[in-house]
């Protein structure tokens, strides 16, 4: 099992690097292009802005020639650029403020009473790392914290999960702690924003996930070597109420239906791979997103590869097409 664990967390990583440095990469060239190009792009302006007046005229043809046309692409991706920014720093934010008010929210309830936990957690030097709250009725099991993460367990889960079951999805949630699983979501959705324009990035951002938490479980099938407990914890907590996950808390049983089945499987069958459902959807937002980042750079960077000769707005440009 231990070639699978590494196996996994070694897959998450380079999902985790490969979403950073495609992003990191796309923006660093949007950046560079509007930097280099800006006194381009306004001169480009100035002369479409004469090319359409010189005409007298907006049903003119000079309005819709190819330089006039092109001079407009460049502003419409600073203003994806910027739109991107803003959006990314509300998102970070509302992600803080978020998880602010919701830890505070939580009354931490004393462990002293709770053998069971107080069994596992000395001997594993997590007393200070597990927070357990009142709340009877919904069954919670999660990470959360971006510099100093915690587990957070409520008292109904503890109710409704055995001793063995309970050990193994704290063991669970003690492999997303060792990762800094809530930092790393927390700094891909921020990319996700920030790109918003990529229809790759939620297809990555789902498979990391996705092999995040199988990481863990097989993290936490292999320390506790009862992979059936975990199986039965799964299943159960797969019918109860689950907490929100955008805002980088990593849950331990709500990243969708077919996910859960399919780790269930992986579990209970860990020599049979199952099969990836997501290739023609993945192998779209590839090539769409492909196509968006070449548009960008053509738009961005065209005027560097063109000739810039100005042309005669009345003698080359200009041709009357009245209204009516």
């Amino acid at each position: 099992m231990k070639h699978v664990i590494k196996g996994q967390q070694g897959k998450a990583q380079l999902y985790f690097l490969l979403i950073v440095f495609i992003n990191l990469v796309i923006f660093s060239v949007i950046v560079t292009g509007v930097a280099i190009g800006i006194k381009g792009y306004i001169s480009d302006t100035k002369f479409a802005y004469k090319a359409v007046t010189c005409c007298g005229s907006v049903c003119s043809k000079c309005f819709f020639t190819l330089r006039t046309l092109a001079a407009a692409l460049p502003w419409i991706c600073i203003a994806i650029l910027f739109t991107g920014i803003c959006m990314a720093i509300h998102k970070v934010f509302l992600m803080l403020l978020w998880n602010y008010h919701f830890i505070r929210s939580i009354a931490p309830l004393s462990i002293e009473n709770r053998s069971e936990l107080k069994k596992f957690l000395f001997p594993a030097h997590l007393y200070n790392q597990l927070v357990l709250f009142d709340n009877g009725e919904l069954w919670y099991a999660f990470t959360s914290g971006l510099w100093k993460p915690k587990i957070y367990l409520s008292t109904g889960i503890c109710s409704y999960l055995t001793a063995k079951e309970l050990r193994t999805v704290i063991l669970h949630e003690i492999h997303h702690i060792r990762n800094k699983a809530p930092l790393k979501l927390f700094v891909l959705q921020i990319f996700c924003v920030l790109n918003f324009f990529l229809p790759i990035n939620r297809c990555l951002l789902n498979l990391y996930s996705s092999i995040c938490e199988k990481a863990a479980d097989d993290a936490a099938a292999n320390i506790s070597g009862e992979p059936l407990e975990l199986a039965s914890a799964l299943l159960k907590l797969s019918r109860s109420h689950t907490l929100n996950t955008l805002y980088s808390i990593v849950s331990f049983s709500s990243r969708g239906q077919r996910i859960i089945e399919e780790r269930i499987m992986r579990l209970l069958e860990p020599r049979v791979t199952p099969p990836y459902l997501g290739k023609t959807s993945s192998y779209l937002s590839c090539l769409l997103s492909l196509f968006i980042v070449v548009t960008i750079c053509l738009s961005l960077f065209s005027k560097f590869f063109t000739s810039s000769d100005s042309i005669g707005c009345k003698t080359r440009v200009c041709h009357m097409v009245q209204c009516g």
